[in-house]
């Protein structure tokens, strides 16, 4: 065999070559971006209940986080504590069953059932919550949730308070949190 043999023949006789093409063609691209927008509509549903339960398990653990923490700083600094609703300013309490506006934590010394002053010493409140996020509804107490030094809440004698956390979209489930007369706190 010969050189010649392999390589292509360069006469007037032989076809043109054809260069090959590449890309999608339009109906290709088509279906692509149809299956694309189909598999969307089903995802972008179960994403968004998929945050909203995020956001109120995590209001839920925030919650029972700063009740637990209320509970231990009134047992260290052998004074009563107030879980309340907060104002609009976040520095003080009011009175109300929708905690969805946010809550605050705050010394109350002097046992008159509101936030005491704050010093330089003493800054209070101790913590302060903003709303929560518009799918989120928190009912709770109207009056404030009192930790006694002795570590029981006060705010009710011998009932217990329920905090309900819920949400507003279809098939949302309640989370309850209970503190109980003595000042343990469950949640279920």
């Amino acid at each position: 065999m010969k050189l010649r043999d392999f390589l292509p023949s360069l006469s007037a006789h032989s076809p043109p070559s054809r260069r090959r093409q590449y890309g999608f063609t339009l109906i290709e691209l088509m279906v692509v971006v149809s299956i694309g927008a189909i598999l969307a509509a089903i995802a972008v549903p179960s994403l968004r209940d998929t945050l909203n339960d995020f956001r109120q398990k995590s209001a839920h653990s925030l919650l029972v986080s700063d009740l637990t923490q209320a509970r231990g700083e009134a047992i260290k600094r052998n004074v009563r504590l107030l879980v309340c609703v907060r104002n609009a300013a976040g520095d003080a309490c009011v009175s109300g069953t929708d905690w969805q506006a946010g809550w605050l934590v705050c010394l109350d010394a002097d046992a008159d059932g509101a936030c005491d002053t704050a010093t330089a010493a003493l800054p209070n409140p101790i913590i302060v919550r903003p709303a929560l996020d518009a799918v989120l509804t928190l009912t709770g107490p109207a009056t404030p949730l009192r930790f006694n030094a002795n570590s029981s809440q006060g705010a009710t004698g011998s009932t217990a308070v329920t905090f309900t956390l819920a949400g507003t979209w279809s098939g949302a489930v309640s989370r309850v949190i209970t503190v109980a007369p003595t000042g343990n706190i469950s949640k279920s």
